[in-house]
């Protein structure tokens, strides 16, 4: 990974509960995407949730840091989605 996707993955490891990114079929763990119609970022993060972590309260937590950390390099919108592939017990 490079650029903006390195930022990204970077970002979403750092937040606490997130055990470490995962791959679902063979994607890579962060996918971006710059639209031009409408003018835009999308930013999608596959994740595994660490022990004693609530899923949803991770995944939030990921969403707001990554779409945060994106504003900087681009005046675009930025959105992001969080898919949480596993949860350990």
């Amino acid at each position: 990974m490079q650029g903006p996707a390195r930022q990204s993955a970077d970002v979403a490891a750092a937040v606490p509960g997130v055990a470490r990114l995962t791959t679902v079929l063979g994607s890579r763990p962060v996918k971006v995407s710059d639209h031009d119609d409408p003018p835009g970022r999308h930013i999608e993060v596959h994740l595994a949730v660490a022990p004693g972590h609530h899923p949803l309260e991770v995944a939030r937590a990921v969403r707001e840091a990554v779409a945060a950390a994106a504003t900087t390099d681009t005046p675009r919108p930025v959105t992001a989605a969080v898919l949480i592939t596993e949860t350990a017990t």
